[in-house]
């Protein structure tokens, strides 16, 4: 198939680089890193509210140890599952047999998001589907190449609903010249080496931006209740909402109750972000919500996007961030004369209309002067919140995402000239099963984790080639397949039933970046549709929302039991990966309840990676 320039032409340069990385021909000069994520569970009380849970963590700790490498290196992630063998209590399957992401309790996989795994598709970390369920006792090697990507990442646990406390912060590095490490020994050689002269390495650079230091802000949400009880509850037939989280963490922390908590020994009170007002930073954000979409701000300031899931764009200052759950950002701190403590403080965004969207997701921005990241060994924390917290408006549709542009406009605007192969609608409908339980179907059907994991039985050559139909899908092996490098368009239709609410869906491609194309409000009709182009700069990214919109003529049309079409979301992408990925909401709880398809990309080409 022809490719336009531009935009498709990088990303079938994207499946060159690939294969000549597999051929060893390419990134002499790239360094392999090694990290150990050792997976237990611990008692803790993350939000001191007197409440001690049994959760799983990282290596100790919430949040998990930071991963950091630079664009082309290597990395080999071990992830031990150090948590005991199945008792009576953690026997019992996170999945039903109409559920995703199975396993049992003590089960763990390490999904590294936002990382497409080019020539690694057996390192995306999603059970039953890349790899086998890592059990208790056992271990697994995930090994890959960071082919062409840079930016905020992060990585979290994939079975059930760990990842509420099993994540931690990926970054990847455009080159040495934006780690700020690498910039820290420059400084530290030119300073007791030659005499003092670090103007070599003065700023950080990435891309157009240059920096002197940066932070990472990760957004969570914690419920005082184990992650097994609210799975079992979810996919049980006594559910009947997502429970709220009782609060929402700002790197791991933050205060249930400050009026009446009388706070524990082991309290660590609010995060405290210290920064020098005379330096540029770099505030790397990671959503690693996992129900809400929380907006956040920092009091008295402006908020300038650099990067967005990856993709450097042109800056562009908002007064506050929308995060939906998957999502990153990266803004810019310029410096001021400003001293002291700012708020930053969070709230619910996309909540029913009977909620209270506030949150006690509270951080402090501090000012201090000399300071320098590598002084801090560990994160300051405070019990004192200033006052002057950040007032959100009203949730609006599609919140500033049609102003954000890449930095190179020339190759985005490409996508409106190119013409997709075809396009896949993806309709999801909320009902019950004849059993009583409640779960998500995504054209009349809900995720099922398969019996064998696919990408072992295409290397074992057990899995016979797709025969898709009609509509894009194999209903024999329960995937949408793609052939190679064709160019797909992909439609996200929401619905909500006669008597609810509609929701807003985060939607999470593994293996791709895509870009939006389009959004509109109600059903998306293709003979109305299919040429709209109302984002004007597509860019690059991994998580988009469907903001509940309706059209009030589509709703009147819908007969009194019938699912009511309530917004719709248009993404492209360019399969130029073989292997199996999925698309799902990264709404946890929905992901479990079934919404997610599977992307059988180009499986004749997969033994060929690891026949080399």
């Amino acid at each position: 198939m022809a490719l336009s320039l531009h935009f498709c032409h990088l990303v079938y340069l994207f499946a060159v680089v690939s294969v000549v990385v597999q051929a060893g021909l390419l990134n002499h000069n790239s360094k392999t890193h090694y990290f150990e994520l050792n997976i237990t569970r611990e008692l803790i009380d993350s939000d001191c509210s007197g409440t001690v849970t049994s959760k799983l963590v990282v290596n100790g700790q919430l949040v998990g140890p930071t991963i950091a490498v630079t664009t082309g290196d290597r990395v080999k992630m071990l992830v031990r599952n150090l948590l005991p063998d199945y008792t009576d209590a953690t026997r019992h399957p996170v999945s039903s047999a109409a559920s995703a992401n199975g396993g049992y309790s003590n089960d763990i996989t390490i999904h590294c998001h936002g990382i497409r795994q080019l020539g690694s598709p057996d390192a995306d970390g999603v059970p039953f589907l890349s790899q086998d369920p890592i059990k208790p006792q056992q271990s697994f090697l995930h090994e890959f190449q960071v082919i062409d990507q840079a930016g905020t990442y992060f990585y979290h646990a994939h079975v059930g609903l760990h990842s509420e406390t099993v994540f931690g912060a990926l970054i990847v590095y455009e080159s040495e010249e934006a780690d700020p490490e690498a910039k820290h020994k420059c400084h530290k050689k030119l300073l007791g080496l030659l005499g003092g002269d670090d103007e070599d390495c003065k700023e950080l650079v990435a891309g157009p931006y240059h920096y002197d230091d940066e932070r990472t802000i990760i957004l969570s949400e914690w419920w005082q209740q184990t992650a097994e009880s609210l799975n079992v509850f979810t996919l049980g037939p006594n559910f009947t909402d997502i429970p709220e989280s009782q609060s929402i963490l700002i790197n791991g922390r933050t205060i249930y109750e400050p009026e009446i908590n009388a706070y524990g020994p082991e309290c660590q009170g609010y995060s405290v972000i210290s920064v020098d007002p005379e330096k540029t930073y770099r505030i790397r954000v990671i959503g690693a919500n996992d129900y809400r979409t929380i907006s956040f701000a920092i009091a008295d300031h402006e908020l300038t996007i650099i990067e967005v899931d990856g993709t450097l764009v042109q800056p562009f200052t908002v007064p506050y961030l929308e995060i939906s759950p998957g999502q990153r950002f990266s803004v810019l701190l310029s410096p001021s004369d400003r001293e002291g403590d700012y708020a930053i403080n969070t709230i619910r965004s996309w909540i029913e209309p009977e909620l209270d969207p506030a949150s006690n997701g509270l951080a402090v921005l501090r000012y201090t002067r000399g300071v320098h990241g590598q002084d801090i060994e560990k994160e300051a924390t405070t019990f004192a919140i200033p006052e002057n917290l950040f007032d959100f408006p009203e949730d609006a549709p599609y919140w500033y995402w049609r102003d954000i542009a890449p930095v190179d406009v020339e190759t985005s605007s490409a996508l409106y000239k190119q013409e997709a192969s075809r396009t896949i609608t993806l309709r999801i409908v909320a009902d019950e099963l004849s059993t009583g339980e409640t779960r998500w179907f995504v054209n009349n059907v809900t995720f099922i984790d398969p019996e064998k994991t696919i990408l072992t039985s295409i290397l074992e050559g057990e899995r016979p080639l797709p025969r898709p139909d009609k509509d894009g899908y194999d209903p024999d092996l329960c995937t949408y397949p793609l052939e190679y490098m064709e160019v797909v368009d992909i439609v996200l239709q929401s619905t909500r039933a006669p008597d609810a609410p509609c929701r807003m869906h985060p939607w999470h491609t593994h293996g791709h970046s895509f870009c939006e194309i389009a959004f509109g409000p109600g059903r998306y009709q293709h003979g109305k549709h299919g040429g709209w182009r109302n984002v004007p700069h597509p860019f690059l990214r991994d998580v988009v929302s469907v903001y509940p919109v309706e059209d009030p003529e589509v709703t009147a049309a819908a007969g009194p039991d019938e699912p009511v079409d309530c917004g719709w979301a248009k993404i492209r992408i360019v399969a130029d990966n073989p292997g199996i990925f999925p698309v799902h909401c990264h709404n946890s709880f929905h992901m479990i309840m079934g919404m997610m398809v599977v992307l059988e990309e180009a499986p004749e080409r997969i033994a060929a990676i690891y026949n080399k």
